[in-house]
């Protein structure tokens, strides 16, 4: 497996171009990363929420960073907590479990982004493997993003965390 079925289709049809990055097997977008020599910061991942009548919605936020699930609830005025592992591959069928891509329009599914992934002229997003990143310029991202809520969603990095190069 490379790219999810859905995020590929996804892909081409919005015309919005991209290259893959190969790199050792790995279970975190942090230790993808790190495998693939990026620096963490230019690596979106996504975080999956749900309401309490099963809505969900995916926060993407660098891998080097913790998502802020109350201020997350200001912005959306809902109450969102994290989802199970169990809810999330199922709704990611076409991913390896714990392999999601922060593309959330294939899945029907809103989200909402920090802002730091607006500074970085590259991001990269973990493809639906262990084993692959799809890299995209910033042009493409805000294309993606386009009419999608962002804000300051994230904690400060863990200082525990080394960055990539």
């Amino acid at each position: 497996m490379t790219i999810a079925t859905r995020v590929h289709q996804f892909l081409n049809e919005q015309q919005i171009p991209y290259s893959t990055v190969t790199h050792s097997p790995s279970h975190s977008s942090a230790q993808s990363a790190i495998a693939a020599q990026v620096p963490l910061q230019k690596v979106a991942k996504a975080v999956i929420l749900k309401d309490d009548v099963n809505n969900y919605l995916m926060a993407l936020i660098p891998a080097s960073n913790r998502v802020r699930v109350r201020h997350i609830n200001e912005l959306t005025a809902r109450d969102m907590s994290l989802a199970t592992e169990s809810e999330v591959n199922k709704r990611f069928t076409d991913c390896e479990n714990g392999a999601i891509p922060p593309i959330g329009q294939p899945y029907n599914m809103d989200m909402i982004w920090d802002n730091r992934l607006g500074n970085t002229t590259d991001l990269y997003l973990e493809a639906g493997d262990h084993e692959t990143l799809i890299h995209i310029k910033q042009q493409a991202f805000q294309k993606m993003m386009t009419g999608t809520l962002h804000d300051d969603l994230c904690s400060t990095p863990a200082k525990s965390v080394k960055e990539g190069q």
